[in-house]
């Protein structure tokens, strides 16, 4: 068995290490941890070298390479403590690529490969302590839509991203890793709210409360987000519906979409939202 890296790796390797070293110095770092933690002309850097395009198919406008590649390039973008979340790119791109629909992949697909995009995790919370299976964060589905409830914790880059791979608790107990469904959320979303923070490796996190309601119609054709401005507990609305509002406003410009549900593995609806109110 073969373990030496191929000369494509190689070349990976050595194109990665060159911009930490001539691009990625200290001063430069220590002006960026200066200025929050996060800066996006670094990040579009690493995008024109391919890097964020890592785990997603050439036909949407990514590398197609896997977990050894991966691993080249974050080694070497250790080597040099890079503040950029590069790890977040490569964990959103997989994850669209391998269960987006076709609509969703060319939407976000490219806009991640090219850098124009930042989607990152967002699933820490306090009572988790790490354990994936322990999930707060509610996904409620009434008659015609879901709504989402919950607070993330320390999403990297998050008052920076533009959008966010959200676990909610769909059914089951609070360890049911089964009952756990992925949604992407996007950073305008109404009802989503982002405060960051500066973390203490001089990186970007923000703390990410989020509620919201999607209505839908009987057969997901047509679909609406509703966040009311005025605080309230979640209820049905007198058409069966599920509410819920908010004490704050956020302006809508991305989809929401629901990726996987424990009843079904491989669905990917394209949940349209639309500014009616």
């Amino acid at each position: 068995m073969d373990f030496d890296f191929t000369d494509d790796q190689q070349q990976l390797r050595d194109a990665v290490r060159k911009w930490v070293e001539k691009g990625y110095g200290f001063e430069r770092r220590r002006s960026i941890e200066a200025a929050g933690g996060f800066a996006r002309e670094a990040y579009t850097e690493l995008a024109e070298l391919g890097l964020c395009g890592l785990y997603i198919p050439e036909d949407d406008g990514g590398l197609g390479m896997g977990p050894v590649e991966g691993m080249v390039v974050m080694e070497e973008l250790g080597r040099g403590i890079v503040l950029e979340p590069l790890a977040q790119s490569l964990i959103s791109g997989g994850v669209l690529a391998a269960y987006a629909s076709p609509e969703l992949k060319a939407s976000w697909l490219p806009q991640i490969a090219s850098g124009e995009a930042l989607v990152v995790l967002a699933y820490q919370e306090r009572k988790a302590r790490y354990r994936l299976d322990v999930c707060d964060a509610q996904a409620q589905q009434g008659p015609q839509g879901w709504a989402l409830t919950g607070t993330k914790h320390m999403v990297p880059a998050g008052d920076q991203a533009d959008a966010f791979l959200v676990p909610a608790r769909v059914s089951g107990a609070d360890t049911d890793t089964s009952g756990i469904a992925l949604f992407v959320v996007g950073q305008g979303a109404r009802g989503v709210d982002v405060r960051g923070i500066a973390t203490q490796d001089g990186a970007r996190a923000a703390e990410h409360p989020l509620a919201l309601t999607l209505t839908l119609g009987p057969t997901w054709a047509n679909a609406q987000l509703e966040c009311p401005t005025h605080r309230m507990a979640v209820g049905k609305a007198p058409d069966g519906t599920t509410q819920l509002t908010l004490g704050q406003e956020a302006r809508l410009d991305r989809d929401v979409v629901l990726l996987v549900t424990p009843k079904e593995p491989h669905p990917s609806f394209l949940l349209q939202a639309q500014d009616e109110f």
